[in-house]
């Protein structure tokens, strides 16, 4: 027992480590957006969390351009389910079980006539993130982006991923949901940009084919 005990600390101390984030800022190349320059835009970043059920407030931001439409959440990320503990370091972490994570990202609402590109960045411990879970409204993401990996000696690797949705539509809100590939998982930080644009209408055009492909593709 007490052999057993030890392992489980060690496991927990390696998954505590910090290290400095390699996200991404959206500067108009890597995006269609500079962050904090053209709007609508939102940017928010969380580098621990307080509570396991949320409310978590972003520790970094938000940052605004524009206007939420009216009703719009707050920004947030909560556990899901199932039982999940808060670790001295402000991770999130899951011993026992697989762990599914919420993401309150609000929005401007301008309507069917606009496009939302929505990048949410991970940094989790030990165990993976389920890339077939990421999902908005049953939506997966556009592009996937893996950041950086550094293995953990034995216990996984802490590995840093961009997320990206280009989504056909403005609404008041989006809720992006994602879980673990099994326990021993560690949510270290999250950062989630949002950019909301009305194109001319040829552009919306393409845009609209190019997203119609993307979706025929998947299926």
């Amino acid at each position: 027992m007490k052999l057993i005990t030890a392992v489980v600390s060690v496991s927990v101390a390696a998954l505590c480590a910090p290290v400095h984030a390699d996200f991404l800022v959206p500067n108009g190349v890597n995006a269609p957006w500079v962050r904090g320059v053209n709007g609508p835009s939102a940017y928010a970043q969380w580098e621990s969390f307080t509570s396991v059920a949320g409310p978590n407030t972003p520790g970094i931001g938000p940052t605004v351009l524009g206007s939420f439409a009216p009703g719009a959440p707050a920004f947030n990320v909560w556990v899901t389910g199932p039982t999940a503990v808060r670790l001295g370091s402000g991770n999130i972490y899951s011993g026992n079980a697989p762990m599914s994570v919420a993401v309150t990202v609000p929005s401007f609402g301008l309507g069917g006539g606009a496009f939302t590109t929505i990048l949410l960045q991970t940094r989790t411990q030990g165990t993976e993130i389920n890339p077939a879970t990421m999902l908005i409204g049953g939506v997966a993401p556009s592009s996937v982006l893996e950041l950086s990996r550094i293995s953990l000696g034995g216990q996984g690797a802490q590995v840093e991923t961009a997320w990206r949705w280009d989504l056909p539509d403005s609404q008041g809100a989006y809720t992006i949901a994602f879980s673990s590939g099994g326990p021993f998982f560690s949510l270290d930080a999250v950062a989630v940009d949002i950019f909301a644009d009305i194109p001319a209408p040829g552009a919306a055009t393409v845009l609209g084919l190019g997203i119609l492909a993307a979706a025929r593709r998947r299926r």
